[in-house]
């Protein structure tokens, strides 16, 4: 067709920049979604333990369950907080690459139009020269003197 695409190699390097991100957003996500659900558990078994002990034992093993649940929710909390800034920072490098793709995109998109362009402009060159090159004795009409003749008839 033409010249190839001198940043062809860098493309594809954009291009899997970004599908590495988007997988690192993926599998942060998923972290995310994962401890936010663990969270949700130790809430429920919060909420599910019997506030009338029969005995002063099953008192205090209910209030060390519920400090012990408590201490597992604040960290639970504490590395929800740091999955969601996980998430937040490979979202922020999937837009970043998904920029740095787009721009070259851009520039390959342009590139295949100029050089259809091109092509089509090489092959009407062609079929004008070829046009203007046969005459009557070669079997076929020479298509500028009948537009003459029309116009003078005219």
């Amino acid at each position: 067709m033409g010249k190839s695409f001198r940043l062809a190699g860098l493309l594809r390097f954009r291009q899997a920049q970004e599908e590495q991100a988007a997988a690192a957003l993926a599998r942060a996500n998923a972290r995310r979604k994962e401890h936010e659900g663990r969270v949700g558990r130790v809430r429920g078994v919060l909420a599910d333990t019997p506030s009338d002990p029969g005995s002063a034992m099953a008192l205090r093993a209910s209030a060390a369950a519920r400090s012990s649940a408590r201490s597992m929710l604040l960290e639970l909390h504490a590395l929800t907080d740091s999955t969601t800034q996980e998430a937040a920072q490979a979202q922020a490098e999937l837009l970043a690459a998904k920029k740095s793709a787009a721009s070259l995109e851009n520039l390959a998109d342009r590139h295949r139009v100029e050089q259809h362009h091109l092509l089509l402009r090489e092959e009407q060159i062609f079929l004008d020269e070829l046009a203007s090159s046969r005459t009557p004795e070669h079997g076929s009409p020479n298509l500028g003197a009948t537009v003459d003749s029309r116009l003078e008839n005219a």
